[in-house]
């Protein structure tokens, strides 16, 4: 085999070794990405659930507000 076709096997040879890890690692990076969407997703929907929450307890807190006061007498001083 002459030096020029050992060389170009040579460097045909890298070249595929590094396609085939740069398309792993892409792969992978887009794996781990897409799982960091499903954590984010999920840590949304959570705090909506409890800002949600926060919002019928407020409703909850104002209604028994509401009813406190019809049923205390408020006297003035004169």
């Amino acid at each position: 085999m002459s030096t020029k076709a050992k060389m170009t096997l040579g460097i045909t040879t890298l070249c595929t070794i590094a396609t085939v890890y740069g398309v792993h690692y892409q792969q992978m990076s887009e794996k781990e990405t897409m799982r960091m969407g499903i954590t984010k997703d999920e840590e949304r929907m959570a705090k909506k659930k409890r800002q949600d929450d926060n919002v019928i307890e407020l409703a909850v807190q104002q209604e028994l507000q509401r009813r406190m006061l019809e049923e205390q007498t408020i006297r003035k001083e004169a």
